[in-house]
């Protein structure tokens, strides 16, 4: 039975919706389904975002955002900067600009100047509901330099957290490198004028996967993959080739070298699962000695 190609292994594991042969497919293999699930835990764990156990870059990586950002010199990632001036300090200044002191109150609360001792206000005052002025030009433009930095600083730090966590999820759901063990070119049998090719493909746990791609192949029917031994007397069947090109795991004990032809048949809707005995291309993959 074919297994999932990686793009909707990795589609399943995102929780993207699947066609219903694929979602049909991940319920009868388990194979499938505990590598989707594999995938699903780590993508997790990227977006959990928690920070656990993560490197801080080298001060060089900060000093190239620092330059890049024109931040100002006192300002440093999540701690103290330089002039002593961390990403928390930098917030705090502008919120005691914007008004509120380091009770927590606003200027609205507190008496305008020539007040008395008493809280009367002098001649022509309203009152403490007439508030002090807020502040002019020249404090809102001290207040936008200020704010510039941290917010800077902020996104600078949401973009290279995005990329991280983007890295590992990309490094989560890589297929395991493959290697080409064998190979062959398919040539049309009579009465066809398909091409195309397959290979064989082993990955760093020993898994084999037979990759075939066939052109110009359009048949009544379906088509059929076979693994055929070298008096084509015996045979094994794959699975169907869907589209111009298919994936099949080969069964662990398969002996390639005793059954290293590759065929693909066209096969009616006839309830006969026997090989048709109309081949469309074939041909013998040439094995490592």
């Amino acid at each position: 039975m074919p297994h999932l190609d990686p793009d909707a292994v990795a589609l399943a594991a995102l929780g993207e919706p699947l066609d219903a042969a694929p979602r049909a497919h991940l319920v009868a293999c388990a194979d499938c389904a505990r590598e989707v699930a594999s995938l699903a835990a780590a993508a997790a764990v990227a977006r959990a975002g928690d920070g656990a156990g993560l490197v801080p870059p080298p001060d060089a990586v900060w000093a190239r955002v620092h330059d890049e950002l024109g931040l100002a010199d006192g300002v440093a990632p999540g701690g103290v900067g330089p002039g002593g001036v961390g990403l928390g300090d930098a917030a705090r200044d502008d919120a005691r600009s914007d008004g509120a002191g380091p009770s927590g109150a606003g200027l609205g609360s507190a008496a305008p100047d020539g007040a008395g001792s008493d809280g009367a206000a002098p001649d022509g005052a309203a009152g403490l509901g007439a508030s002090a002025p807020g502040p002019g030009p020249a404090s809102t433009a001290a207040r936008r330099r200020r704010r510039g930095p941290w917010l800077a600083a902020a996104a600078a730090g949401l973009v290279v957290g995005s990329v991280a966590g983007g890295l590992a999820v990309s490094a989560a759901l890589r297929p395991d490198a493959e290697t080409v063990v064998a190979e062959v070119r398919l040539e049309a049998l009579p009465g066809w004028s398909a091409s195309g090719d397959a290979q064989v493909e082993e990955d760093a746990a020993g898994r084999r996967t037979l990759v075939v791609r066939v052109t110009d192949a359009d048949a009544d029917g379906f088509r059929e993959v076979w693994l055929l031994d070298a008096g084509a007397t015996r045979l094994v069947s794959l699975g169907l080739l869907d589209g111009d090109e298919g994936r099949f795991a080969l069964p662990a004990d398969l002996d390639l070298a005793e059954f290293p032809v590759v065929d693909v048949s066209a096969e009616p809707f006839d309830g006969d699962p026997a090989h048709s005995g109309d081949s469309i291309v074939r041909g013998e993959l040439a094995l490592p000695a």
